[in-house]
């Protein structure tokens, strides 16, 4: 998911959300979700130095990098909600 997509994503939420139609998202709710990912990352990095094969580490450099993209995300939608 692109960033465009991140953003309209926002956008309806943020409209769901003037409509009472959602809940706020909790800010403890979205720094569990970093550490979780923050976790997942290190398991990641630690499995990735010990493995040798060739094809396992490419599995792996694959995994890494959709949770470094999903931290991204998560630091931008915690900008975005912490702005008032």
């Amino acid at each position: 998911m692109g960033l465009e997509d991140t953003i309209q994503k926002l956008d309806k939420y943020l409209k769901r959300l003037k409509k009472g139609k959602t809940k706020k998202i909790k800010p403890a709710h979205l720094e569990k979700i970093k550490r979780k990912l923050t976790t997942k990352q290190d398991m990641l990095k630690t499995e990735l130095a010990e493995t040798t094969k060739p094809s396992k580490r490419e599995r792996l450099e694959g995994k890494l990098q959709i949770v470094q993209e999903q931290l991204g995300r998560a630091h931008w939608l915690s900008q975005q909600l912490s702005e008032p």
